[in-house]
């Protein structure tokens, strides 16, 4: 009777469903009010990301490091992916791109109010002192235009050095900008910045699947149709009222 009830005891086990918890590793950097690792309530698209695999099944687990560093880790497929980054033709040579992105978001120049800043084109910008943060793309294309830019890790630092008269235009998203500007500095300070009416350009930001992974194009397809999902519901929206104002002071 022993040896019956372990047979039927193993056949049932081996008939029952087995649901194997599927996870994709993405490394991402501190780029509030979007991702972060430090503050809970800057994490907007990590939120949108997350619950849109897990309408597929898929759980997320995130790394955290430099930008630079997060998009070659990623490339180099010891991580299955990295977000959010604009397309560029470099980078879809070495990334699967799913057909929806994340977001998008004006791309502007900031400068202190105290600072007469104007442009037409990028040109206009060798007039002036400009940082840049290691890892975007406005490190190449700067460079591209014969533009000399002061190059430092962290979007940080560039508006320290604005307010510290060490340089006198950076561009970024005008979100984050305005949301990295009122976590960093007092309500006094954060008043002295401002950011040109003129959009350099309308960004639109993706998740990247490594090509250097097995599964990268089947995860750009699962993460299509979970946010498919998450946009019909409802959640998607939800999500992205919740981040700060950009509003210019």
């Amino acid at each position: 009777m022993r040896v019956r009830d372990f047979l039927l005891l193993w056949l049932a086990l081996s008939a029952a469903p087995v649901f194997a918890v599927d996870t994709v590793r993405l490394a991402v950097g501190e780029w509030v009010p979007y991702t972060s690792e430090v503050h809970p309530e800057g994490r907007m698209l990590q939120t949108v990301v997350t619950e849109a695999f897990k309408l597929e099944g898929v759980s997320v687990v995130y790394g955290y490091f430099p930008w630079k560093r997060s998009y070659i880790q990623a490339e180099m497929g010891e991580y299955d992916g990295t977000f959010p980054w604009n397309k560029t033709p470099e980078r879809v040579k070495a990334f699967h791109f799913p057909k929806l992105s994340l977001v998008k978001d004006e791309s502007v120049f900031f400068h202190l109010k105290s600072t007469p800043f104007d442009w037409q084109t990028l040109q206009d910008l060798k007039k002036f002192r400009v940082g840049v943060t290691l890892g975007y793309k406005e490190e190449i294309s700067f460079k591209e235009q014969g533009i000399l830019a002061e190059v430092v890790p962290t979007e940080e630092l560039n508006f320290r050095k604005m307010l510290l008269g060490r340089i006198d235009v950076y561009q970024t998203s005008k979100s984050v900008g305005y949301s990295t500007i009122n976590a960093m500095f007092s309500p006094e300070e954060a008043k002295l910045f401002t950011h040109h009416p003129k959009p350099v350009s309308q960004g639109e930001y993706f998740v990247l699947f490594s090509k250097k992974t097995p599964r990268g194009q089947e995860l750009a397809a699962k993460f299509d149709e979970g946010l498919k999902k998450l946009k019909a519901s409802g959640a998607y929206a939800k999500i992205m009222s919740t981040g700060p104002s950009a509003a210019a002071k």
